[in-house]
């Protein structure tokens, strides 16, 4: 009789519901099963208990209600919800005070979302699953990619919270923002004009306000175009020969890399947005005549802010007829 080894581990298996040791795979399968809890948890929330555990299991929901990754009540009465793309670990994005009745709905749409993404070759031309696949790469210690412009303003890209009734969290209002601002009001108005005069191959050469984003390769016809990417008054980046269709592609694209512009986090080490981060600063840097407002390198006091991204200046008091100095490391 063959005597039995005992099992060191108990008879404890491994789980094998993973079905790929490729990191960004297995962050994938984890999104899925995360966005699965989380619309369980939400289903369940309102689910009516008798009235003798009625109070000791509302706390227990409360409790409940922290660990669902993709959402979080915003507010005390339980009508508004924070709702997270979710992924490795971390928020991706975040929209703010949704209504309960939208909830699920996005929740849903998160999870498609994720279905969607490749394991193998996922499609970085999309800003979302570029972070995803960034934030994989952090938590590996795994190059991290980077997307080109060509791409960027020619693919259109599925975003699970489009046209969903939210918040975003509140901006504080630098530079960068306010070239920003700028920048999606001549990028809407290009469309504008586009939509209008050239989607029908229609020639109008008495435009009362000339596009900034876009402009004709060739005055009688309308078949081709270049495409223009303007941030803090100068051209950051050029596309030539679009051709009509792919125009107005490129410029709703463009309106995309535009909205998704990180005014308070900008990723320097892209030279694309350090190449507009560089233009907003030297667009605002102080060109007072009065000596102590000039940046430090011309002789005066103000100085840029590199966690505020703004030029912090001093200020003149009129009364006391004197100058207030700028607080140092802002």
């Amino acid at each position: 009789m063959i005597k039995a080894f005992k099992d060191p581990f108990g008879g404890i298996k491994g789980d094998q519901t993973f079905k790929s040791s490729s990191p960004f795979k297995i962050d994938k399968e984890q999104a899925l099963k995360d966005i699965q809890n989380s619309i369980a948890k939400w289903k369940g929330k309102d689910k009516k208990k008798s009235s003798f555990f009625s109070k000791i299991l509302k706390i227990k929901d409360l409790q409940n209600d922290s660990k669902a990754s993709h959402w979080e009540y915003s507010d005390t009465n339980r009508q508004l919800i924070n709702i997270h793309l979710f992924w490795s670990g971390r928020k991706i994005k975040t929209l703010y005070e949704v209504p309960k009745k939208k909830v699920l709905k996005t929740l849903n749409k998160i999870k498609i979302f994720y279905k969607n993404i490749s394991g193998i070759r996922p499609d970085i031309s999309n800003q979302l699953i570029l972070d995803c696949y960034n934030q994989t790469a952090k938590n590996y210690n795994l190059p991290k990619k980077k997307i080109s412009f060509k791409d960027q303003i020619e693919v259109k890209s599925f975003d699970p919270f489009e046209g969903l009734e939210g918040k975003t969290k509140k901006i504080l209002n630098n530079d960068l923002f306010k070239d920003k601002k700028i920048a999606l009001k001549e990028i809407n108005l290009s469309i504008k004009i586009f939509n209008e005069n050239f989607s029908k191959k229609k020639i109008d050469q008495n435009l009362r306000r000339k596009p900034k984003n876009f402009s004709q390769n060739f005055k009688t016809s309308p078949d081709h175009f270049e495409v223009y990417l303007y941030w803090g008054g100068i051209l950051i980046r050029e596309i030539k020969r679009v051709s009509q269709n792919k125009t107005k592609d490129a410029l709703f694209s463009l309106k995309e890399f535009i909205e998704n512009f990180d005014t308070q986090n900008p990723n320097l080490k892209d030279p694309l947005i350090k190449k507009m981060y560089l233009a907003s600063k030297e667009k605002y840097r102080p060109k007072n005549k009065k000596q102590k407002l000039l940046s430090i390198n011309e002789g005066g006091m103000s100085y840029w802010s590199y966690k505020q991204h703004k030029w912090i200046m001093g200020k003149f008091d009129a009364k006391n007829n004197k100058f207030i100095p700028p607080k140092k490391n802002l």
